[in-house]
């Protein structure tokens, strides 16, 4: 699956990322959904990461926070 991880300098201009929570663009629909460390859990109980609510074709992850060494990225399906 491919997979992309946020600049924490520069996310791009598809994405946005502050404290615990980013925003991404979906690469399969181009819907626009959120993620946060401390709010989505997955169904096997990872938290930090969400499917796109509408097409679920990705998945955007995050952990820790934009200015303290976190890590945000999203995989999609080809």
């Amino acid at each position: 699956m491919p997979l992309r991880q946020l600049d924490a300098n520069n996310p791009g201009d598809d994405a946005d990322w502050e404290g615990n929570n980013a925003a991404f663009t979906c690469p399969k629909c181009k819907s626009v959904f959120i993620v946060s460390e401390l709010l989505h859990r997955s169904a096997n109980g990872v938290f930090g990461q969400r499917a796109c609510r509408r097409c679920g074709q990705s998945t955007a992850r995050v952990s820790g926070g934009r200015k303290s060494s976190g890590t945000a990225s999203i995989e999609w399906t080809p």
